[in-house]
C-alpha cells in the first residue's frame, strides 16, 4: 500500500529541506554562538594545561594578592601602589572573582590568564568575521583561530597565559572594536566604544598607542582629504571623550581613597639602542606567533614548528601590504581594518622608539599587534586564500597549527620550588619575612599565604620597602602578625638580593638555611623596625 501524496512528497523533501535549513542557520550566524561556546569551554581547558608549564611571577602574584584583597572588601584597593599600569578595570575584575571562589591559591593565575586569552581569541575570530555570513565567515574565522590558537610553549605561554601582561587590554580593544563594526553608527554602539576606551586607557596607557591613535588617525585621514563624513567627526569625539574620561576615572579613584600608582617610566630611546630595539622588536613578534628560529637548531622538531608558524607571520604581512596597496590605490578598506593596521604600526613603533624594549620579556608590549594581526589576516586575507590554488596547502598548514598545538599539551607542568620553600619555612615556624621583588610574593602565592614574604630593596645606609604592587600595611610592624624574622634570597636568580648587600641592611644572621635553590638568613628580630616605609 502506497504512501499519500502529501507525506510521500514530504518524506522524500525532507533530507533536501534540512539540508537548506541547516545552510540558512549558518548563513544567519545562529549556530555561532553555540560553536562559540563549544570552543570556548575546550579553549579554557587547553590553556588552563598550556598555563600550567610556565611558573607563576612576581607579577602574577601580585595580582592574585590585589584580587583577593578586592574579593575581601577592598574594592578600590585603598592602601595599595600599583605600577603605572594598574590592569584595574581589564584583568583585576577576573582576578577578583577567581580569587572570590578558590581563595589565595596559585591557581588564580592560571585560571585568569587562561580565562582571558580564550576571550581574546574568540572576540579576535568574531571581529575577523566582520559583516561576512556564512563559508565566507568561517573561513575568516578560522583564519584567526589558527593564527592565535596555539602560544608556543615557554616564553609566549608565559606572556600570553599568565599575567598582567597587556592580554586584557586588548580584549577590551578588540570588545570596543567589534562593538563599532556593528553597531558604529549608532548612538548607543559608539557610547559603548567610548566607554570601552576609557576602561582600556585607565587601567594601561598602552591602549592610548594601540586604541586610542588609530582610531584618532582613521577618523582624521577622511578629512584631511575633505572627505570627511559625519561618522568620522563622531568617531573622532568618541575616542577623545574616552582619553578625557580615564583622566576623570582617576580622580574618581582617587577621591575613594582608592590605590595609588607609580609614575611611568617611558621615554624616548636613545638612537644608540635603536638598533637593539629593532632587534628586539623582530624577535618578540616572532616569539609571539611560535616562529623565534632565532639560536634553534636547524634539524629538530621545535625549529619545524616554527618554521610552520612563519608561514602564518609571512601571511599576516602579506595582508597588511594587500590593505596598505588597496589604499594606495584609492580603495580604503573598511574602517576597522583600517584601525587594525595602524594600530598595529603604532604598537611597532612606539616599541621600537621607546626605552621599554628591554629583553624578551618586554615583547607584552606587542600583544596587541600579535592580535590585531591574526584579526586582519582573517578579514582580508581569507577571502582571497579561498580563490586561490593553495588551498590545499593552506590547509595542510592549519591542521599542522592544530596538530603542534595539540602536543603542546603534553609539556610537563613546571615546577614550583617556592611551595617546597613555603613547607618548609612553615615547619620551622618562620611565617614572615621580606626578600626581593621577585621571589617575595611568588612564596606567599605558592604557600596561599601561610607564609607572607613581603618585597624589599637593600638600599644602603638602610633597607627600603618596596612601594611597587605592594600594600602599605605590610610594612607596618604595629599590625598583628607582621613579625619578619627572616630573609630569602634565590642563588640562581641575578634579581636577587645580594648575601653582602643582606649583612649590610640587618646586619649578621642569627641562623642560615639552605632550601634546594633558596638560602634563607634568619634573625631574632622584627626586620621591619629596619625598613624605610
Amino acid at each position: 500500500m502506497g504512501l499519500p501524496p502529501l507525506a510521500h512528497e514530504t518524506l522524500t523533501r525532507a533530507p533536501r529541506l534540512a539540508a537548506e535549513a541547516g545552510r540558512t542557520w549558518a548563513r544567519t550566524g545562529a549556530l555561532l554562538p553555540v560553536l562559540g561556546a563549544a570552543a570556548a569551554g575546550v579553549l579554557l581547558l587547553a590553556y588552563e594545561r598550556l598555563s600550567a608549564t610556565a611558573p607563576i611571577t612576581a607579577d602574577s602574584a601580585n595580582a592574585v594578592l590585589q584580587g583577593r584583597s578586592m574579593a575581601t572588601g577592598n574594592v578600590f584597593l585603598s592602601g595599595w601602589t600599583l605600577s603605572g599600569a594598574s590592569f584595574y578595570l581589564t584583568d583585576l575584575p577576573f582576578y577578583t572573582a577567581f580569587a572570590a571562589i578558590r581563595g589565595l591559591s596559585p591557581d588564580v593565575a592560571h585560571d585568569v590568564g587562561a580565562a582571558i586569552y580564550t576571550l581574546l581569541v574568540l572576540a579576535a575570530c568574531f571581529l575577523a568575521r566582520g559583516r561576512a555570513r556564512g563559508l565566507p565567515a568561517l573561513g575568516r574565522m578560522a583564519v584567526t583561530f589558527v593564527l592565535l590558537a596555539a602560544p608556543a610553549p615557554g616564553e609566549a605561554t608565559r606572556l600570553l597565559l599568565l599575567g598582567p601582561f597587556h592580554a586584557g587590554t586588548t580584549l577590551v580593544l578588540l570588545v570596543a572594536l567589534l562593538v563599532l563594526d556593528t553597531a558604529g553608527e549608532r548612538a548607543l554602539g559608539l557610547a559603548v566604544v567610548g566607554a570601552l576606551l576609557a576602561v582600556a586607557v585607565f587601567s594601561d596607557a598602552l591602549a592610548l598607542y594601540v586604541g586610542v591613535l588609530p582610531i584618532v588617525i582613521v577618523a582624521l585621514l577622511p578629512r584631511l582629504r575633505g572627505r570627511g563624513q559625519r561618522l568620522d567627526r563622531t568617531l573622532l569625539a568618541t575616542a577623545l571623550i574616552g582619553v578625557v574620561a580615564s583622566v576623570l576615572l582617576i580622580g574618581v579613584i582617587d577621591g575613594l581613597g582608592g590605590f595609588a600608582t607609580v609614575p611611568l617610566q617611558a621615554s624616548f630611546a636613545r638612537v644608540e639602542d635603536l638598533p637593539r630595539n629593532t632587534a628586539l622588536a623582530l624577535e618578540g613578534v616572532l616569539l609571539l606567533f611560535g616562529a623565534n628560529i632565532f639560536g634553534q637548531p636547524i634539524a629538530s622538531l621545535g625549529t619545524l614548528v616554527m618554521l610552520v608558524h612563519l608561514a602564518g607571520v609571512a601571511f599576516v604581512a602579506l595582508c597588511c601590504r594587500w590593505v596598505i596597496q588597496a589604499w594606495r590605490r584609492g580603495s580604503p578598506p573598511d574602517r576597522v581594518t583600517q584601525v587594525l593596521l595602524v594600530g598595529m604600526a603604532a604598537d611597532l613603533a612606539a616599541y621600537l622608539l621607546s626605552n621599554q624594549a628591554i629583553d624578551l620579556r618586554t615583547s607584552r608590549y606587542l600583544i596587541p599587534f600579535l592580535a590585531f594581526g591574526a584579526v586582519l589576516a582573517g578579514r582580508v586575507g581569507a577571502d582571497r586564500l579561498r580563490g586561490t590554488r593553495l588551498r590545499g596547502a593552506v590547509a595542510g598548514i592549519g591542521f599542522a597549527y592544530l596538530l603542534f598545538a595539540a602536543v603542546s599539551l603534553r609539556t610537563p607542568v613546571a615546577p614550583s620550588p617556592e611551595a617546597e620553600l613555603g613547607g618548609f619555612l612553615q615547619a620551622h615556624h618562620l611565617q614572615y619575612g621580606v626578600a626581593a621583588y621577585w621571589q617575595a610574593s611568588t612564596v606567599t602565592v605558592q604557600s596561599e599565604g601561610r607564609v607572607r614574604v613581603r618585597a624589599f630593596v637593600a638600599t644602603q645606609p638602610q633597607p627600603t620597602a618596596y612601594a611597587w604592587e605592594s600594600e602599605g600595611s605590610w610594612y607596618d610592624p604595629k599590625v598583628p602578625g607582621n613579625d619578619a624574622r627572616f630573609v630569602v634570597r634565590d642563588t640562581l636568580d641575578p634579581r636577587s638580593v645580594d648575601q653582602r648587600a643582606i649583612e649590610a641592611s640587618f646586619g649578621t644572621p642569627a641562623e642560615e638555611y639552605r632550601v634546594g635553590r633558596y638560602e634563607v638568613f634568619v634573625w631574632d628580630r622584627n626586620l621591619l623596625d629596619d625598613l624605610v616605609r
